[in-house]
Order: C-alpha cells, then structure tokens, then sequence
C-alpha cells in the first residue's frame, strides 16, 4: 500500500472513531464555500417566505392597470417603488415571488414529507420482513417507476383539477417509490447487523426493531434523497403550472408567473427570467446542500471535514 492509501485510510479510520456534534456540522459548512452560500441563500428565502405579509411592500393579486409593465427599479404613475417591475396588469413582481415561492416551496416540502413517510415506512418493511410482502411491494414500485410520471400528473389532475391540495396528493402518489427502493435497499444490509441480531435476542418487536434501531442509523442517505426529492418536486411543480394543471389564479406561484409572462417575453423579460431564476437558484441550492450531505455523512470522504489534524 502506497503511503498516501494509507494516509488516506488513517484519516477515515480517524472520522469514523469522531464523536461529531452539531457545532462541528456548522463548522463544516463554514469550511465549504459554495455550501454555505447555499445555505445563505435557503435561509433567506424561509425568511422571505415566512415574513411574506410583512416584507411584500404590495398585495401579489392587487391589480394597478396604470402600472402595467413597468421594468424593475421603476415607480408607479403614483410614486410607488417596484424593485423587480410589474406584470401586464400592474402587479408587484417583488411580492409576487415572495408569495409565490411560499406556494412553490411549501409543495416540494410538503410533497416530499409526505412521499417519503409512506415510501420509507414501505421500503423499511419491506426490506426487513422480506418474503411475499417484499415481492410486491418491490413489484409495484417497478410498475410506478415504469410509467411516465409527467403524463399520469396530467390526467389526475385533469379528472380532479389543480390546486395545492391535488398537487400534494399527485407528487405524493407519483414519488413515494424512489424512498421506498432506497429505504428498502438500507433494510435489507441493516437486518444482518449486530445490533438487529442483538435486538431480536433480547424480544424486541418487528416494529420497534425498524424504527428505533434501522431507521435511525440509515436516515443520512434519507435526509440526501429528500433534499433532492424537494428540488424535484418544485420543478415538477413549476412545470404543471405552467401547463395550467398547477397552482390556480389568482394565487401566485413561480411556474405561473413564467406561465403569464411568456405573452411578454420580447417587450417584458423580468416577467419570465425573475421567477426562472428563483427556480434554478432554489433547486441549485437544494442541489448543492444534498451533495455536502452525502459527502459529510460518508465514512469515506467525511475525514475530509472533521477528522483532527
């Protein structure tokens, strides 16, 4: 073995042998850059989102016909101030992203919350108890994964309409599969650990066994793919609204101001690009997050973070 393997080795023994705390974790993103810009610009946007009445200088379905597409950084015919413009019917753009990314946001949380209960309660049964109960659980995962999920999100929400509510219903129906192939995935190589075999000698249940011994130690590769699973959501989000399957007028969402602006794109671009851009920054960050995630939480390569010296 050459000396930098085993310098290598030596670091990830030393990670693995780390009691790691919460304050090492903050640290450990002080240390990355690009992860922490990320992380900047997230906790500004639940600000944002979470303060939206208070910090929206104007109501997002207000209309100002006066006002209509004013470019950002202009003022009103009544010396109002919009910062990112109007749309065509003199509506505050500024205000109407902030609203807008509590609705677009608020559906990939919530959708991926929900998708992955049901998914990683499956796939963590399924993987334990094996058998029948496996075999189709794993059966129907395939099927669901075969089909175009673009095109099922289309006809259910055609038969039951758009809104929020359907929307979490459709991405909850249409995504609980990829937690349920990794959580099964987890169970299968935890079920012949020490601490499982340990637990079923001293008469722990099934249940207690899933939740209070393997769920525990697999939720890092979880906490990754629901990072990721809410950068999905909100572009699958954006997508249908934008078909008009989405978040219904007048309430405000990123895919439906791209919707409404594409009239105006030539004459008007902050119409489309502003809420464009909060989409690709929020799924970039989400991105970004997940990858710092997968990197602190593996043996392998977290040395690289908390390991001494």
């Amino acid at each position: 073995m050459s000396d930098i393997a085993k310098t290598e080795l030596e670091h990830v023994n030393d990670a693995r042998d780390l009691q790691i705390t919460k304050a090492d974790y903050a640290r450990a993103i002080f240390k990355d850059k690009v992860t922490l810009l990320a992380v900047l610009f997230l906790a500004a946007l639940v600000i944002f989102t979470a303060g939206a009445s208070i910090l929206a200088p104007h109501a997002p379905t207000g209309l100002n016909l006066r006002d209509g597409l004013l470019p950002p950084f202009s003022r009103g015919a009544q010396g109002e101030f919009y910062l990112f413009g109007t749309d065509e019917l003199g509506r505050d753009m500024f205000s109407r992203l902030i609203y807008g990314a509590r609705v677009s946001v608020s559906v990939g949380v919530i959708g991926a919350l929900v998708s992955g209960l049901v998914g990683v309660f499956t796939g963590l049964t399924a993987g334990y108890k094996g058998g029948l109960y496996e075999d189709i659980v794993m059966r129907l995962v395939d099927g669901m994964l075969s089909l175009p999920s673009l095109l099922v999100a289309l006809f259910v929400l055609f038969v039951l309409g758009g809104g929020f509510v359907n929307l979490i219903l459709v991405f909850s129906i249409l995504h609980w599969m990829v937690f349920a192939r990794l959580s099964r995935g987890l169970a299968l190589e935890a079920r012949s650990s020490t601490y499982v075999r340990a637990a079923k000698a001293l008469g722990a249940t099934d249940m207690r066994i899933i939740f209070y011994h393997i769920l525990p130690n697999v939720i890092p590769p979880i906490l990754v793919l629901f990072t990721l699973e809410i950068a999905t959501l909100i572009l699958s989000e954006a997508s249908l609204s934008f078909l008009g399957f989405g978040v219904q007028p007048p309430d405000p969402s990123w895919g439906l101001m791209i919707a409404d602006g594409r009239e105006h794109i030539r004459s008007a671009w902050w119409l489309v690009a502003l809420p464009g851009i909060a989409i690709f920054l929020t799924a970039l960050s989400l991105n970004l997050i997940a990858n710092w995630l997968r990197a602190v939480t593996d043996p392998v390569q977290r040395w690289r973070w908390f390991a001494k010296g």
